[in-house]
């Protein structure tokens, strides 16, 4: 009869082979950066890299060759890795910013770089990287190396997409593909397996990052500009490489940024049902879909009344702007929102709440939730005034479900719900102690929009924000990342490993 241990035993090893298989990633990104140092003179960034590869390389091919044991495949497994690997590979993604910070600052550098002599600000900038969550400890994006700006702009590019939905498109893990391709926050298919799936959000997201690109340099930015943007805009990462964001360009780019951060925030299934069937009405013919454009318009709309109430003008592209950006999810800025109203800042913080579609680059709640938690309350009022000889339907995207299966997408939209207002609970109540100075309007604003993966800010992020506060903030945008409950799950196995049986 076999112990506890060996039964847990090949579990763990699945576990630790498909971690180690993900933690590649890092290094094959650092590899790829080089390129980039070499060719603007950045010779002194090259290490930085070089130690990123080495140690990303050797402790993915340790644990890939070392646990190969297969065991029965549940999502729980997944959902543990998933938390794994997006745990851990921020630390490999904060060695460039460390290393160049640490060995080849001088008096000469700017202060920008030698911030991230403070391994707390490189690990935050790695998190926000590759989460695509876009808050950022850098005070002077502009005076980063090229290849720090590249860096910055290649994590939030992966990190969008994810970097489970990278590694199934090139590699077979242990763990089943559809249980690792949900637990990371994914649940419809575009084809009829998941390898085919995650090969076609690929071409989807590589068309729209060129597309994005072309965009940006026909409507004004430099080349160098573009590619940076492009990558963080379509996958509604945030990072800029300029001091102000995106306040620096004109008008005509302000708009095309307005129109990849929206493409950014539709879901990969209907980005797919548009390109193949070249049909405009795709774009709203779910109910998720139909939410946003609404959202989009009445956020705007109420937006720029509250602005003209407080400022007297209707500042109408920044705040369709920053509407945009906050329901988008994606963080760019062409205003100082620490100005705004508390009333702003609220709407804000709501719409980085809800965030875009399910299935897209967006982080927050998503609108899929949103729409079955808004159904669940019409459902309940026609209860209420139900007639005894009358019959109660549940129609779900058109079609009609039992009162059971309609009972558990409401609640699973509840329990997210709820877990997600307790994180930015939490999240406020640390910051209102160690961020003296902001009142309670812009600790939620910075709260959500950790938590909501977005990247706006009032001010808080900062270098010099006490440590206790970075921790926070990292740790809100690991778990927004993974929408919370891989995070519970990785918890609940840590704290209870004695008594899990895998």
């Amino acid at each position: 009869m076999k112990t506890k241990a060996q039964q847990i035993n090949p579990h763990i090893h699945s576990i630790l082979h498909d971690v180690g298989l993900l933690l590649h990633v890092p290094g094959v990104m650092a590899v790829a950066s080089l390129p980039i140092c070499l060719w603007f003179r950045e010779y002194y960034v090259v290490w930085g890299f070089l130690i990123t590869a080495i140690s990303s390389l050797l402790i993915g091919q340790l644990l890939y060759r070392n646990f190969q044991v297969k065991g029965e495949t549940q999502l729980r497994h997944a959902m543990i890795i998933a938390a794994l690997s997006w745990a851990i590979i921020p630390f490999l993604g904060a060695i460039p910013f460390w290393v160049t910070a640490s060995f080849f600052a001088n008096a000469q550098t700017p202060v920008t770089i030698r911030e991230f002599q403070d391994f707390w600000n490189a690990l935050f900038e790695a998190v926000s990287g590759f989460t695509s969550a876009g808050l950022t400890v850098t005070l002077n994006e502009s005076r980063l190396p090229h290849s720090l700006q590249w860096w910055r702009s290649f994590m939030q590019w992966i990190g969008g997409v994810g970097v489970i939905v990278l590694v199934l498109s090139v590699s077979e893990p242990n763990t089943d593909a559809y249980q690792l391709y949900s637990a990371e926050g994914r649940s419809k298919r575009i084809a009829a397996t998941v390898s085919a799936t995650v090969r076609r959000i690929w071409w989807i997201y590589l068309l729209y990052t060129g597309f994005s690109i072309l965009l940006f340099r026909i409507t004004g930015m430099p080349w160098w500009d573009a590619i940076n943007h492009g990558l963080t805009g379509i996958s509604t990462g945030g990072f800029s490489i300029q001091d102000d964001s995106i306040a620096s360009y004109n008008s005509a780019v302000q708009l095309a940024v307005i129109v990849v951060m929206t493409l950014g925030a539709i879901s990969f299934p209907i980005h797919y049902q548009f390109i193949t069937q070249k049909r405009l009405s795709a774009l709203w013919q779910d109910s998720q879909h139909k939410a946003l454009w609404l959202l989009l318009a009445l956020g705007s709309f109420v937006l720029l009344f509250e602005n003209r109430w407080f400022f007297g003008s209707f500042i109408w592209i920044d705040s369709l702007f920053q509407w945009v950006s906050a329901l988008g999810t994606c963080g760019f800025e062409t205003a100082d929102l620490g100005n705004w109203s508390s009333s702003a800042k609220l709407l804000l913080s709501l719409g980085m709440v809800v965030g875009g579609a399910a299935g897209s680059t967006v982080g927050g709640i998503k609108l899929n939730r949103l729409v079955s938690f808004g159904k669940a309350v019409v459902w309940h009022l026609q209860k209420v005034v139900l007639q005894p000889n009358q019959s109660m339907y549940y129609r779900v995207e058109g079609e009609i479900v039992t009162e059971a299966e309609a009972s558990r997408t409401v609640e699973a939209a509840t329990v997210l719900i709820v877990l997600w207002l307790s994180g930015i609970t939490l999240g406020v109540v640390v910051l209102l102690h160690v961020a003296p100075g902001y009142s309670l309007i812009d600790v939620i604003f910075e709260a959500a929009s950790a938590l909501g993966s977005v990247g706006l800010s009032v001010g808080i992020t900062h270098p010099d924000l006490h440590w206790l506060g970075k921790l926070t903030l990292i740790l809100l945008m690991w778990i927004g990342r993974l929408e919370i409950v891989p995070v519970v799950v990785l918890f609940l196995s840590l704290f209870k490993l004695h008594r899990l049986k895998f």
